[in-house]
Formats: structure tokens, C-alpha cells, sequence
């Protein structure tokens, strides 16, 4: 931004001083001299630090005059080449008139590069109340945006110039239409006007059949006039004819394209289609109350789901509790079963020599079997005496009985021998 104001603003002064330059009529050889002060007094005075002004715009600043104090060498060298072959007597400068421009140039210059430093300033103040700080930043890949800006400037002026030849071409169409237009306008007139004239002739003349009498001039031109009006209104209906067939071959193709869609597509085409997508969407809409549905009873079914896992989730931990304590039951069982085994052991000894003991000692040990022996001795004797009693009643009774039966026998043979 700096370097293209300055150059702007420097090219102004050199404008406005160049009509000064050309009233000088011979110039001195010592100009290359003079340009090169000049040049130095231009850095000298670049160089100097200014109020305000920012590094960027100073370095921009410096470039530019250095690069004007060259060109400026340059020039004088040339034109001191010039001067060379011109004759040292016909040369006169006017020196007070570049001193005071050169002046007043570097003047405005500092005047307008203070401007500029104090306006840079401005702007970066704004943006960082903005909060827009990387505007001051450079650009990263500004090579390629402005390549791309390039690229875009052309492709809009060959635009450009594809439509300003397009407008020329159908400005060219046009003059050639209302050429011929006019051309074939003036025919028409032209033979229009020498038929008029040819009927004005031949109807002058004439004589009514009926009444014998000749035709007046003003009938003759009252029946120009209305075959002019006449040939008028046919040629606007003729024109509306005209508009209105190609308007109706509009309407008939805008028809024509609404019926045809498409290549191979038609309007009634998109009616059946209309139809199947309305039956569809009552289907679609079907299946959606039965998707909500659905939807209802999956959130039911989910939330049943849920209430398992949770009754899953509290069942597992009552088992993980429970098969901490089997694990602590079995722990204690195998030790039981262990302790259990050894004293099945000490049992088993403890049995068999008792039994040993037993053995030796035989029934004094037993004291309720001694008595048990001593009351089942008593029986046996009580029951020795009882069975001789039984005996000798036996023994009794069968005596008896043989005499019995004795005294039967002899009673029986009593009756038999009598």
C-alpha cells in the first residue's frame, strides 16, 4: 500500500515539474553532476528518522527513492551522452527552477509519506481494538492468490470479450435484418405507390356504365385512399396473423415440452407415477403406524428387558455372595472331613481296645449283663422247677387217662358179653 500511494504521489510532482523542464532550452554538461547531489540529497533526506512512521513504510520509503536516484543517474548519464555532442557554448541551464522543484518534491513527499505513516498507524490501532491482528500479518500464499487473481482477470476479460463479440454479432445480424427489412419496405411502398399511380391514371377516364357520366377525380381518390387503409389493415393483420401463428407454435412447443418431460418421458407418465407414489404412501404411512407400533412394544419389551437384567445383575451378585460363602463352606467342610477322618481314626483305636479290654476283662466290666446272667440264671431254675411240676402232672394226668380208658374198655365189654 505504501510503495503504490508514494509512487502515485511522487509521479504527480514529476508530472506537474516536467512543463518546467521543457522551457529549458540548453542544458549544461555538469547535469550528471548535478543528478547525482540531487540523488544523495534525496537518500539524506529519506534516511533521516521521521515521528511516527512505522519500520515497514520507512524501508518501502527508501527503496523507492533509491531506486528513483538510480533512475535518475541513468537519465542524466544518458542525457549527459546526449549533451556531449552538442557544442559547450549553446548550453544554458536554469538551475534555481529544479532546485525549487526538487524542493518542493521532496517536501511533499515528506509531507505525504508523514501522512501515510500516521494513517498505518491508525489502521493497525484499529484492528487491534478489532481484534483483527492478522490483517498486519503477511498473507500465506499470496503468490498463489494473486497467480489465482491473474487467472481470473483474464478468463473474465476473455469473457468479456467473447460477449462483446457476441453483442457484435447480433448487433451485425440486426442492421443486416433492418436492412433488408427496409430494402424489401421500400419495394413494397414503391410498387405500392406506382400501382396507385397506374389506377389514378386509368381511373380518371372512366365512365359510369349506368349513368354515362365520368368519374370524378375525388371518388377516384376516396377509392386510393380506402384501398390504402384497406391494404394498411390487411397488411396488420397479416402482421397479427403472423404473431399469433408463431405465438400459438410457441405455446404449441411450451406444450410440447411440458408433455415431454425428458427424453422418453412424458406427462402421463409422471400422472401414473404421481398415483403409484400416492398408493405408496398411504402403504409407507401403514407401515409406520405399524413401525410405531412396534416401537412401542420394543420400548415395552426393552424396558422388561431392563427390569431382567437388573433382577439378573442383583441375582449374580446374590450368587457371587453365595459362592463366596460355599467356597468358605467347603473350605470348612474339607477341614471338617479331615478333622473327622482323624477322629474316625482315634475312634476305631479307642473301639478296639476297649474291645480288648472287654475280651480280658470278660462280664465284670458289665455289671447290668451280670445281672441280666444272674436273673436269666434264676429263670432257668425257676423254669427247671416249673417243668418238673408240668412233668409229674403229665404223668399224673396220663395215669388217669390209662385208667380211664381201662375202665371204658372193661365197661364196653360188659355190654357186649351180656
Amino acid at each position: 500500500m505504501t510503495g503504490t500511494k508514494e509512487n502515485k504521489k511522487n509521479e504527480e510532482p514529476k508530472t506537474k515539474a516536467k512543463p518546467k523542464a521543457e522551457r529549458v532550452v540548453v542544458v549544461e554538461a555538469d547535469v550528471k553532476t548535478e543528478s547525482k547531489t540531487d540523488a544523495k540529497h534525496k537518500v539524506s533526506l529519506v534516511d533521516e528518522p521521521e515521528v511516527g512512521s512505522s519500520g515497514s513504510s520507512s524501508t518501502t520509503t527508501k527503496s523507492i527513492v533509491s531506486h528513483e536516484s538510480v533512475e535518475g543517474e541513468e537519465e542524466g548519464r544518458e542525457h549527459s551522452q546526449q549533451i556531449g555532442n552538442s557544442p559547450l557554448a549553446a548550453i544554458h541551464v536554469d538551475r534555481v527552477e529544479y532546485l525549487s522543484a526538487h524542493r518542493e518534491l521532496t517536501l511533499e513527499r515528506q509531507h505525504q509519506q508523514v501522512l501515510n505513516n500516521i494513517l498505518h498507524r491508525r489502521l493497525a490501532e484499529y484492528y487491534k481494538k478489532r481484534k483483527c491482528e492478522h490483517v498486519l500479518k503477511p498473507l500465506e500464499g499470496a503468490m498463489d492468490m494473486e497467480e489465482k487473481y491473474q487467472q481470473k482477470l483474464l478468463s473474465y476479460q476473455e469473457l468479456k470479450e467473447k460477449a462483446e463479440r457476441e453483442i457484435a454479432d447480433i448487433k451485425k445480424k440486426v442492421t443486416e435484418v433492418e436492412e433488408t427489412y427496409g430494402g424489401r419496405l421500400e419495394h413494397a411502398e414503391k410498387k405500392f405507390d406506382e400501382l396507385q399511380h397506374l389506377e389514378r391514371s386509368t381511373g380518371s377516364g372512366l365512365i359510369y356504365s349506368r349513368k354515362g357520366k365520368p368519374i370524378a377525380n375525388k371518388t377516384v381518390e376516396r377509392f386510393l385512399t380506402l384501398q390504402r387503409r384497406k391494404s394498411e389493415q390487411s397488411s396488420a393483420l397479416c402482421l397479427r396473423y403472423i404473431r399469433a401463428r408463431n405465438a400459438v407454435a410457441e405455446l404449441e412447443a411450451i406444450v410440447k415440452n411440458l408433455e415431454t418431460l425428458g427424453p422418453g418421458l412424458y406427462v402421463y407418465q409422471y400422472e401414473q407415477l404421481n398415483i403409484d407414489n400416492q398408493n405408496y404412501n398411504t402403504k409407507i404411512e401403514e407401515r409406520e403406524d405399524e413401525l410405531i407400533k412396534n416401537r412401542t412394544k420394543c420400548t415395552e419389551h426393552n424396558q422388561i428387558l431392563a427390569h431382567i437384567r437388573e433382577k439378573m445383575h442383583h441375582t449374580d451378585e446374590v450368587i457371587d455372595f453365595a459362592e463366596c460363602d460355599l467356597g468358605d463352606a467347603e473350605m470348612e467342610f474339607y477341614r471338617a472331613r479331615e478333622d473327622l477322618g482323624m477322629i474316625k481314626s482315634r475312634r476305631n483305636k479307642l473301639r478296639w481296645s476297649l474291645e480288648e479290654e472287654r475280651l480280658k476283662a470278660g462280664l465284670l466290666t458289665r455289671k447290668d449283663l451280670l445281672r441280666d446272667f444272674q436273673a436269666s440264671l434264676d429263670e432257668v431254675v425257676h423254669l427247671g422247677q416249673r417243668k418238673k411240676q408240668l412233668e409229674a402232672q403229665v404223668l399224673k394226668a396220663s395215669k388217669e387217662l390209662r385208667h380211664a380208658r381201662k375202665h371204658v374198655l372193661a365197661q364196653s365189654n360188659l355190654h357186649r358179653h351180656m
